[in-house]
């Protein structure tokens, strides 16, 4: 039986919301869309909020996000989405949110409004509130969701769909779904870009959705060079040759970009050589842990030290 690799949920959806936040807004909570002047913009305060929750030991924080919006009714507001994607259930969620919440309007004292994205792969796990009450007090912290399960109904609608986030959420249902069988995965995975293709995206399109979708659905070595293949077929036999195959080396060059600006994010200032080291390496599977390992390690220099050892391995 062909091993698997462990798939990446939280990174492809940390970047789908940064390219695509109101398509994310417009598929996931239409009615949230609706109200906001999407004329005037948006501001990503992502810094901000990690400065109001870094002391907080609440786990694993996976696609936090903060955006100050503004109503069609002129008022300002601000947004709080929080994105659970990494499809595990979580006991003290709500918990998280209530103080997600409170602490970002202690901080702006202006509205916050709280949503959530539920990735995980239980049915009637679906926490939509947190609170407590004593002696006649009460304080409660009530928020909208969306369960990416109940999309797995839909199918046909998000296969027709021509907003981004149908494709994004079609991925990580059939990358859970194909958990343990790469086959299956190689097939589904193939579907999806033929589907993404057939959608008429413009060429940037494809390529920033393309790379979302080999982030999460990851195959086992010895399959990746079939997706290759077939995807290539697929191509010339529907000819589309101006598509060539730009996808994958602008896979690996934005692979690279990402451990770079992780590490930058983390540890500000890098080695000079680190990014022409990174630019010898062409294998995706290994840029993909690289990118995972930026995240996890304590130093540059331990990254370094891995690095180091990948590069005399091959």
């Amino acid at each position: 039986m062909q091993s698997q690799p462990q798939s990446d949920y939280d990174s492809p959806w940390k970047e789908a919301l940064d390219i695509y936040f109101e398509a994310f807004i417009a598929f996931l909570f239409p009615q949230v869309h609706a109200e906001i002047d999407w004329a005037r913009g948006y501001e990503t305060l992502d810094t901000e909020l990690q400065e109001v929750v870094r002391d907080a030991e609440l786990g694993r924080r996976l696609a936090d996000k903060l955006v100050k919006v503004w109503l069609l009714s002129g008022e300002e507001t601000f947004l709080l989405v929080h994105i659970e994607v990494q499809g595990q259930v979580q006991s003290d969620f709500a918990k998280r949110m209530y103080i997600y919440n409170h602490r970002l309007f202690d901080r702006y004292d202006k509205e916050v409004i709280s949503l959530a994205v539920l990735g995980d792969d239980q049915a009637n796990w679906r926490p939509t509130e947190y609170g407590y009450a004593r002696w006649g007090f009460q304080s409660r912290l009530q928020f909208p969701i969306a369960k990416l399960l109940d999309y797995q109904a839909q199918w046909t609608a998000l296969e027709q769909n021509t907003n981004p986030f149908a494709v994004i959420i079609m991925a990580h249902l059939r990358t859970q779904a194909t958990r343990g069988n790469p086959q299956e995965r190689l097939q589904s995975k193939l579907s999806l870009i033929r589907g993404m293709y057939e959608r008429g995206y413009t060429r940037d399109r494809i390529l920033q959705l393309f790379r979302l979708i080999e982030w999460m659905m990851v195959l086992p070595e010895e399959l990746e060079g079939n997706f290759r293949t077939e995807l290539r077929r697929y191509r010339e036999e529907n000819r589309m040759p101006h598509y060539a195959s730009f996808e994958l080396d602008a896979m690996a060059k934005n692979n690279r970009e990402n451990v770079l600006e992780v590490l930058s994010t983390r540890f500000e200032v890098l080695p000079p050589d680190l990014n022409s080291r990174l630019n010898q390496i062409e294998d995706l599977t290994l840029l993909k842990q690289l990118i995972k390992r930026a995240v996890t390690v304590a130093s540059v220099d331990e990254f370094e030290q891995m690095l180091a050892n990948s590069e005399t391995e091959n």
